[in-house]
């Protein structure tokens, strides 16, 4: 076996760590349990846009075209990666599944549907976004409606003239509801647990990526309070709307992430979506809620996020509390107690996951060629840990 680096996934993160590879001379292969490239963003709804900004969300090396907008489309961003990989000939095998990446001596032993072989450096690449998480809710296996999660969810005329309930108000469910108002029964159902945000797609006029490249500039101690301030301004004609509303980021409890523009407000006060207490249990068709109100549905759509996807790892290691593997260095991505074993998209913060994905490609094939060369890591310029 010649290459020194395996690659576990072919979405952005594996594609980017590909590039740095490249560019550093590095043998690699990477692998892909889907038949197609990016496989997360070639199954999509149609409205799905990023909540990024597309001049800091690019694959290293060739920006999203500017016809894209400020915020592109999801479908653009995908037909975005396959014009990228028609300019690059990276070492990608589609439809390999991994099965087990385990230590073994000094390098790493990694089954594939394929084949059998031992790398001195594994990077998980593999993401969160095969990995729906549904959480236990009495009477869902009974449900005799449709119970799916938001992953499954790719064209909103699938669910024409029925009655939808949408449980979760972050981004996705905040999108999904809105794309279902013309064709489903009204009010699609938005079961909100706690409270949620709403804030301004653009605060202060600019896009949200804009103020975080200028907190960059302040001292350390002003940018949390600054990014806060700024990133979730939200409107000031909200008074009258039948929505559980945060007072505000810093006295949240329990709120998802926010969700940004008018398309949710606009859609409550035509009342074309409807905002309902938590989701307790199902019973045949019927949600029973929260505050103890029933009501009668045909599809119940669980957007509860994602957990990463970990499970060929044939390892003992902790997690934070969002689930990814710990590091050794908050400012690298090796994992903490495997030398060998990378860690790349998981952050998700800040300038948000894409762009992050380069910047933890680009440190890990650093630290991978620092090896190479027999040189310490300890001497590398790793960035700054992200806030």
């Amino acid at each position: 076996m010649n290459e020194a680096v395996f690659v576990v996934g072919a979405g952005p993160a594996g594609i980017s760590s590909a590039y740095y590879l490249e560019q550093a001379g590095i043998p690699y292969r990477v692998v892909d349990r889907a038949e197609v490239i990016a496989s997360t963003w070639a199954n999509l709804y149609p409205s799905l846009r990023l909540n990024t900004a597309g001049f800091v969300s690019h694959l290293p090396g060739q920006r999203i075209p500017l016809r894209s907008g400020i915020y592109p489309m999801g479908r653009d961003f995908h037909s975005y990666i396959l014009d990228y990989m028609r300019h690059h000939s990276f070492n990608i095998e589609l439809g390999v599944e991994v099965r087990r990446v385990a230590p073994d001596g000094d390098q790493w032993l990694v089954e594939t549907s394929r084949d059998t072989g031992r790398y001195p450096y594994v990077i998980i690449a593999s993401g969160r976004f095969g990995n729906p998480y549904l959480p236990r809710i009495p009477g869902g296996e009974t449900f005799s409606g449709r119970y799916i999660h938001s992953r499954d969810f790719t064209d909103p005329n699938d669910f024409a003239g029925q009655r939808v309930l949408v449980v979760g108000n972050g981004p996705s469910g905040v999108d999904i509801a809105a794309a279902l108002t013309p064709v489903a029964r009204q009010p699609v159902l938005l079961a909100i647990r706690s409270d949620m945000v709403i804030a301004r797609q653009y605060p202060y006029g600019l896009p949200t990526a804009a103020w975080v490249l200028l907190a960059g500039r302040l001292p350390k101690r002003w940018r949390k309070a600054f990014l806060n301030r700024v990133n979730y301004q939200t409107y000031s004609d909200l008074g009258d709307l039948d929505l559980p509303l945060a007072p505000n980021r810093d006295d949240r409890i329990g709120t998802s992430a926010p969700a940004r523009g008018r398309d949710l407000i606009d859609a409550v006060r035509a009342g074309t979506i409807k905002a309902v207490s938590g989701l307790s249990w199902l019973e045949g068709r019927c949600a029973v809620l929260m505050d103890g109100s029933q009501h009668e549905v045909d599809t119940v759509i669980m957007c509860t996020g994602y957990r990463p996807v970990l499970d060929y790892l044939d390892i003992d290691y902790e997690t934070d509390k969002e689930g990814w593997l710990v590091r050794s260095d908050p400012r690298g991505t090796e994992i903490a107690g495997y030398p060998g074993l990378f860690l790349v998209g998981r952050y998700y913060r800040g300038l948000g996951p894409l762009h992050n994905i380069r910047n933890e490609a680009r440190v890990t094939v650093d630290a991978i060629a620092a090896r190479l060369r027999g040189e310490q890591q300890g001497k590398l310029k790793l960035p700054e840990p992200l806030e």
